[in-house]
C-alpha cells in the first residue's frame, strides 16, 4: 500500500509540478463543496436559489475589484524583493484592511439599489451579511497569495481546503437548520462568518511570523501602486468582461430564469480549480526568469500550458459525454432545460490551457492589460446584448465566447514578445497539445460504448468516469513524448524585454 502511495504521489507531482499541491487542494476542495449547490438545490425553490447564486456573484464582483491589484502584486514582489518581503507583506495587509472595511460598509449601504440593478429585491434584505461577508474576504485576500509567494505552497492548499469545507459544510447546516432561527439569511451570515474566520488566520500567521512583517516605507509603497494601480484597472474592466454574461443574463431574465442559467455553467468552477494555481505558480517562475532567461520562461510557459490541457481537454470530452445525463440526476429534473447551455458552456473550457493572464502579469504588462480591458469588455457588452436579441440565453453564452475566444488570441499576440518566441506558431507547443487532445478525444469512443450497454443512471457514470479516465491515460501515456527544444532568437529575446510597465 505504501509502495503504490508512493508511485501515485510520484505520478501526479510529475504531472503537476510545483503547483500540485494548490492544484490538488482545489480539487479536494471542489469534491467538499460540491455537495453545496446540490443540497441547496433541494432545500430551495428556484427563485432562492437564483437569490443565493447573486448573493455570490455579487460578492464575488467586489472581491476581484477591491483588492486593487494588490494581492496579485505580491506574485511579482515577493520573488524579487529579497530582505524586503515583509514590506510589501505589511503594505498589503495594511491596504486591504483598510479597503475590505470600506468597500463592505458601502456595499451594504448600495445593498438595495446593487440588487436592483441584478433583478433581485432579496438583496435589500440581505445586506449586512453580504458587507460582512465582501468585506472579510477583501480583508483576508493575502492569505494564500503571500503564502505561495513565499514558497509555503502546502500552507496555501490547506488555506484553500479548509476554507471551502468549512464554508460548505456552514452554509448546508445553515440552509438545514439554521432557517428555523434567522429565516433564509443564516445561509449567508454562515458564509459571512467564515470570512472572518480567514481574517483571523492571515493575522494570526503575521503574529507568530510565518509571513514576514516589517515597516512599511512609502517609497516602495509607491513602487508597488505603480503595479497594482494599472493592474486593478484593467482587473476592474476584466471582472466587468468576465461577469458581464451573468450581469446582463439577471437583469434581463427572471430569478429562476437566472438560476437555471447559473446551473448550466456550474462545472466552469473546474477551470477555477485548475488555471489559478497553476497560473501562480508560473507567476512566481517567471517572476525569476523573464528578462533573464528567455530558455527557462519558454520552459515554464511550456510546462504550465502542457499542465493545464492535460486536465481541461479531458474534462471538456467528459463534460459533453455525460453532462446530459449528469445534470438532472445532480439537479432535479426541474433543471433539465439547462442541459443545451451547458454542452454550449463547455466550449469555454479549452480556450483556458493558456496562461496569458499569468504571463503578462508576471511581465509587468499592466498598462497593456489596462487598455486591452477595456476594449474587451466593450466587446464582450455587445457580443452578450447581440447574443440576447439573436439567441435569448443561449446567444448570450455564444456572444461570450466569441468575446473570450478573440481575447486569448490577442493576448497570446502580445504576449510572445515575453518569452522570445518570434510569431504565433512558435509560443505554443502544437504538436503536445494535439496529442493530449487526441487522447481526450479517443477516450470517449470506449466510454460511449459504456453508455449503450447500461442504462442511464449513477451506475453508467461512474462506469463511463472509470472507463474514460483508464483509456485517456493509457492514450496520454502511448502518445506522451518528450517535451521540446527550442532556440530563443537573438531579435526576439532582446525585444521579450521591452515594454515592460
Amino acid at each position: 500500500m505504501n509502495d503504490l502511495y508512493a508511485r501515485l504521489r510520484k505520478l501526479v507531482i510529475g504531472a503537476l509540478g510545483a503547483s500540485s499541491p494548490l492544484v490538488m487542494s482545489r480539487l479536494l476542495s471542489a469534491t467538499l463543496t460540491f455537495g453545496l449547490p446540490l443540497a441547496l438545490v433541494r432545500l430551495l425553490t428556484p427563485q432562492a436559489f437564483g437569490t443565493y447564486k447573486q448573493f455570490f456573484l455579487v460578492a464575488q464582483t467586489m472581491l476581484m475589484i477591491g483588492q486593487l491589484g494588490l494581492t496579485q502584486s505580491l506574485y511579482y514582489f515577493l520573488p524579487r524583493g529579497g530582505a524586503d518581503r515583509g514590506v510589501y507583506v505589511s503594505q498589503t495587509v495594511f491596504s486591504l484592511g483598510l479597503l475590505g472595511i470600506g468597500f463592505g460598509s458601502a456595499l451594504y449601504l448600495a445593498a438595495p439599489l446593487v440588487g436592483g440593478w441584478v433583478g433581485s429585491g432579496e438583496l435589500a434584505h440581505l445586506a449586512l451579511p453580504l458587507g460582512v461577508f465582501a468585506g472579510g474576504m477583501l480583508m483576508a485576500a493575502p492569505l494564500e497569495a503571500s503564502l505561495t509567494s513565499e514558497g509555503r505552497i502546502g500552507g496555501a492548499a490547506v488555506s484553500y481546503v479548509v476554507t471551502d469545507a468549512i464554508r460548505a459544510a456552514s452554509m448546508v447546516l445553515a440552509a438545514r437548520y439554521g432557517v428555523r432561527v434567522l429565516g433564509p439569511a443564516a445561509i449567508f451570515w454562515a458564509a459571512a462568518a467564515v470570512s472572518l474566520l480567514r481574517v483571523l488566520a492571515l493575522y494570526t500567521l503575521l503574529a507568530r511570523r510565518v509571513l514576514p512583517m516589517a515597516r512599511p516605507r512609502w517609497s516602495m509603497l509607491r513602487t508597488q501602486l505603480a503595479f497594482a494601480l494599472p493592474f486593478a484597472g484593467a482587473s476592474l474592466l476584466y471582472v466587468g468582461q468576465r461577469y458581464c454574461q451573468q450581469y446582463v443574463v439577471s437583469a434581463r431574465f427572471d430569478t429562476a430564469t437566472f438560476a437555471l442559467f447559473a446551473i448550466a455553467s456550474f462545472h466552469l468552477p473546474v477551470v477555477d480549480i485548475v488555471f489559478t494555481p497553476i497560473s501562480e505558480v508560473l507567476m512566481v517562475d517567471l517572476g525569476r526568469s523573464i528578462g533573464n532567461d528567455h530558455r527557462a520562461s519558454l520552459r515554464h510557459w511550456d510546462d504550465a500550458a502542457d499542465k493545464l490541457a492535460s486536465i481541461l481537454f479531458p474534462a471538456a470530452c467528459g463534460a459533453w459525454l455525460l453532462g446530459p445525463t449528469v445534470l438532472p440526476l445532480l439537479f432535479t429534473h426541474k433543471y433539465e432545460g439547462a442541459v443545451p447551455l451547458f454542452i454550449l458552456t463547455t466550449l469555454e473550457i479549452p480556450l483556458w490551457i493558456m496562461p496569458v493572464d499569468a504571463l503578462l502579469r508576471a511581465a509587468g504588462d499592466t498598462r497593456f492589460l489596462f487598455g486591452f480591458n477595456g476594449v474587451r469588455m466593450v466587446v464582450t457588452a455587445g457580443c452578450v446584448f447581440l447574443g440576447i436579441q439573436l439567441g435569448g440565453l443561449r446567444g448570450a453564452v455564444v456572444g461570450g465566447l466569441v468575446s473570450e475566444s478573440l481575447a486569448r488570441v490577442v493576448m497570446l499576440a502580445r504576449g510572445r514578445r515575453f518569452l522570445g518566441s518570434p510569431n504565433l506558431t512558435h509560443v505554443l507547443d502544437w504538436p503536445m497539445l494535439s496529442r493530449i487532445a487526441a487522447a481526450a478525444a479517443l477516450a470517449v469512443v470506449p466510454a460511449w460504448a459504456v453508455r449503450l450497454m447500461i442504462a442511464p443512471g449513477v451506475r453508467m457514470v461512474v462506469a463511463s468516469i472509470a472507463v474514460y479516465g483508464v483509456a485517456y491515460l493509457g492514450l496520454r501515456a502511448a502518445l506522451l513524448r518528450n517535451p521540446r527544444e527550442r532556440m530563443v532568437s537573438g531579435a526576439a529575446a532582446v525585444g521579450a524585454t521591452e515594454g515592460c510597465g
